[in-house]
C-alpha cells in the first residue's frame, strides 16, 4: 500500500488530477475485496486493483470520462456480480457484491496524501476520512475495523492505515526466512528478530522486513502493536525457544507457534515449567505450528505456517 500512495503523491506533485476507487465493502464471492483499490491518472496511468475482469476494464474507461469534467462529486456505488435489472450488474459472474467509493483527488488534497505516506513508511496510524464534502486524516481506533462505511445522503467511509496484518518471526535460519517472506508476499508487516550475525538468510529478507538483533530472550520486547502481531519461534535450539517463548508469554500475542517434533515440543514445555510458567501459558502456545499437511522443505513450512495464521485472522 505504501507504494500505492507513494504513486498518488508524485502524480499529484506532477500536476495531475487521479481518480480513486477503494472497496469499502465486500461480500463472498467477489473477487474485490476490502481496502482493494485503485488509481487512474489524468495523464492515462492506473495503479493497484479492485478486482480485475470486466469489472476493471469498465471503470477504467469510467475514470477517463470523469477525470475530464471539471466537477465530480464522490460516492459510494454497489456493484452486483451477477445480472440485474437495475443496472448495477459488475459484467462478473462470480456471485456477491463489492461496495466502491469513488472520488477524485485534486492538488488540494496533496498535503493529506504527504501525511498518508509519511503514516506508511513510519508504520504510524491514521485514519482517512472519505465523505461528501471530501476527505481528511484523523486519529486511527484500533478497536474499530480497518474499514468501515455508513451509507445514506451523508455517507462515510473510514480507511485505517496501520497494517494490522503483523507477524514477529524469531529466528533467522532457512524456515524463519521462508516464513517472512511468505508472510511479506501476503502483505503482512513482518519483523524479525535474529541475534546471530552475518547470516544469508538474514541480508536475504525483501527491504520491508524490520529486523531486529534482541536477545532470544527478549524476543516479545519492544514490539509495536504486539495484540495484532502474530509470533512464530524458530530458533537453532530448543534452549533458544525456551528463552524466546518464555518472553513471547509476558505480552498479548493473539497467537505463539513453535516448531518441532512430539519429543523436542515435551522437552520445551517442560523447560518452561521448570522456569515457572503454568499449563495456561503453555496452552496459549500453538505447538507445532502451521497446519497439517506433511510440509519438510522451509518453503513447505512456511506455507504451512502461512495458512494457519490465514486461518486463524480475526
Amino acid at each position: 500500500m505504501l507504494s500505492f500512495w507513494i504513486k498518488a503523491q508524485d502524480k499529484l506533485q506532477s500536476g495531475c488530477r487521479l481518480f480513486l476507487a477503494l472497496v469499502v465493502d465486500h461480500s463472498k464471492g467477489s473477487p474485490g475485496t476490502k481496502q482493494a483499490a485503485l488509481l487512474v491518472s489524468d495523464d492515462d496511468e492506473h495503479f493497484g486493483t479492485i478486482g480485475g475482469g470486466a469489472m476493471e476494464l469498465d471503470l477504467l474507461d469510467e475514470a477517463k470520462r470523469l477525470l475530464a469534467l471539471d466537477s465530480f462529486k464522490p460516492h459510494l456505488e454497489t456493484l452486483m456480480h451477477r445480472s440485474t435489472e437495475d443496472g448495477n450488474a459488475s459484467g462478473l459472474y462470480c456471485g456477491g457484491s463489492q461496495t466502491l467509493l469513488k472520488i477524485i483527488l485534486r492538488q488540494g488534497n496533496l498535503p493529506v496524501v504527504k501525511e498518508v505516506v509519511n503514516c506508511l513508511e513510519k508504520d504510524k496510524t491514521g485514519s482517512l476520512i472519505f465523505s461528501p464534502t471530501g476527505v481528511q486524516l484523523t486519529e486511527e481506533n484500533l478497536s474499530k475495523p480497518s474499514i468501515s462505511s455508513v451509507s445514506g445522503e451523508n455517507w462515510m467511509v473510514e480507511w485505517g492505515l496501520l497494517n494490522r496484518k503483523r507477524v514477529l518471526v524469531v529466528g533467522c535460519g532457512h524456515c524463519g526466512s521462508a516464513l517472512a517472506k511468505q508472510m511479506d508476499l501476503l502483505g503482512y508487516h513482518v519483523v524479525v528478530n535474529e541475534p546471530r550475525e552475518d547470516l544469508n538468510t538474514v541480508q536475504e529478507l525483501p527491504s520491508r522486513t524490520v529486523v531486529r538483533s534482541f536477545p532470544y530472550d527478549k524476543a516479545g520486547s519492544g514490539i509495536e502493536h504486539a495484540a495484532l502481531t502474530f509470533a512464530l519461534v524458530m530458533t537453532p535450539s530448543y534452549p533458544d525457544d525456551v528463552d524466546a517463548l518464555s518472553s513471547l508469554l509476558s505480552f498479548p500475542f493473539p497467537y505463539i507457534g513453535v516448531m518441532g517434533s512430539s519429543a523436542k515440543l515435551n522437552l520445551i514445555k517442560k523447560a518452561l515449567l521448570a522456569k515457572g510458567h503454568s499449563d495456561s501459558d503453555w496452552s496459549r502456545i500453538i505447538a507445532p505450528a502451521g497446519l497439517a499437511i506433511d510440509s519438510d522443505t522451509p518453503q513447505e513450512i512456511a506455507v504451512s505456517v502461512a495458512a494457519q495464521i490465514l486461518k486463524e485472522m480475526p
